[in-house]
Order: C-alpha cells, then sequence, then structure tokens
C-alpha cells in the first residue's frame, strides 16, 4: 500500500513538473516572439526582465529535478525550493503591483503572461507541495531565496546607470528600479508611480521573498516523511 502510494505520488510529481516546463517554456517563447508586438525594440531585451530570467532557472531546475527524481539530491531540492518562492513573487508582484498600472501597449493579459505569470508558478508550487519530500530546509536556507532577486537588483542598478535600454526607450526595467525617478534612491514623491525611492521597493521585496521562504519551508517540512519537527530557530 505504501508503494503503491509513493508511485501515485511520483507519477503526480512528474505531471505536476512537465506542466510547469511546458508553461514556462511556451511562455518564454511567445512573449520573445511578440517582443515587437509589446513595444520592445528587440525580443533579446525581455531576456533583461525577472519574469523571463525566474521562468528560465524554473525550467532548468525542474529539468534537473526530474533527471534525480529517482536519487533525490538536496542541493536540487534547495534550488527548486529558491526558485519556487521566487516564481511565486513573480507572479504576485505582477498581477498585483505592474499589471493593473500598465498602459495597453504592454498587453499585460496576453497568453504569455498568464502562463509566465499565473499558470507556471502554480504548477511549480503545487509540485513543490505534493511531491513526496526527501529532505527538511533549515533556517539558514530560507535566506537563500532572496539571492536571485538580490542579484538581478545589483544586475539592474549596473545596467541603469551605464544607461541600458531595456528595450523601451527606459533605462531600467519595472518603475521601483528606477534610479532617477522623483523618489530616486531614497526619497518620496507624489508622482504616480514613484510615491517611493527603489530601495524601500527592495526592501519590500526582500521581506516578501522571507516571508514566503518561511512559510514554504515551514509547509513542507510538515509534510516529509520524517519524524523531527521543524524549529525554525535552528
Amino acid at each position: 500500500m505504501q508503494r503503491l502510494k509513493i508511485f501515485k505520488r511520483t507519477g503526480l510529481t512528474i505531471i505536476l513538473r512537465l506542466c510547469a516546463i511546458l508553461c514556462s517554456t511556451t511562455g518564454i517563447v511567445i512573449c520573445l516572439i511578440n517582443a515587437r508586438f509589446d513595444g520592445y525594440s528587440h525580443w533579446t531585451k525581455r531576456l533583461l526582465y525577472f519574469t523571463t530570467q525566474s521562468n528560465l532557472w524554473l525550467v532548468a531546475i525542474k529539468i534537473i529535478s526530474l533527471l534525480k527524481i529517482r536519487k533525490p539530491n538536496r542541493t536540487v531540492y534547495v534550488a527548486d525550493y529558491v526558485f519556487t518562492v521566487n516564481i511565486t513573487l513573480t507572479g504576485i508582484i505582477f498581477t498585483f503591483l505592474l499589471a493593473p498600472f500598465a498602459d495597453a501597449s504592454y498587453h499585460v493579459w496576453s497568453v504569455s503572461s498568464y502562463l509566465t505569470h499565473v499558470l507556471a508558478p502554480i504548477f511549480a508550487v503545487a509540485d513543490f507541495f505534493f511531491s513526496v519530500k526527501n529532505f527538511r530546509l533549515n533556517k539558514k536556507e530560507i535566506f537563500y531565496c532572496l539571492i536571485p532577486g538580490l542579484t538581478y537588483s545589483l544586475l539592474t542598478f549596473m545596467l541603469t546607470f551605464v544607461g541600458l535600454d531595456f528595450g523601451r526607450g527606459e533605462n531600467y526595467p519595472y518603475f521601483f528600479y528606477n534610479y532617477f525617478s522623483p523618489a530616486k534612491l531614497l526619497g518620496f514623491s507624489n508622482i504616480f508611480p514613484f510615491y517611493m525611492g527603489t530601495f524601500y521597493w527592495i526592501v519590500i521585496i526582500c521581506s516578501l521573498m522571507l516571508m514566503f521562504g518561511w512559510a514554504y519551508a515551514k509547509l513542507s517540512n510538515l509534510a516529509t516523511n520524517k519524524n523531527k519537527s521543524f524549529d525554525i530557530n535552528a
């Protein structure tokens, strides 16, 4: 009976990972093909955006995790956890912060947007929670969730100051990464949407990363098939 249950869970895991890979890959391909239609000067510019990068990382880790499904690896599991948290924030930030205020030229709710911002995160999260658990996450590994976002923040900081065009005639990818906005780095303004400086946005995003990282780790550890209790203060 136990073997049958594990077999069914393994089958579900494979399906969910394949769905996540399919959604992310298809969404990325479509958004690159439609780059000019969406107002970007060249398809390569879309590779500079966190949505594309987080989906590419998700595809890579889901493929690796499929190859390792019979011999689970802790490093792969932690990486899957980190990129699952990041793809979750990708969807949330786009849905609630970017999409509602974007002009029509962005075509925010296109097929590629649904695939990369909604369906891929859903399948990634479902896979993370419903797949068979073999490892427990510790407190240190929660902070790994910050690595992709902070790396991207550093990258955009450097590209912004060298004046790189992110594809729409602007030297920043998202309004909250505009270091030359009326609010600049540490200030505030009454000009929409630049109500506060980039530093505060980065703090908020990092806080959300840690919050989701903690919640996902807590729930994942509760679902493991080990007896040792998870201590978030360990």
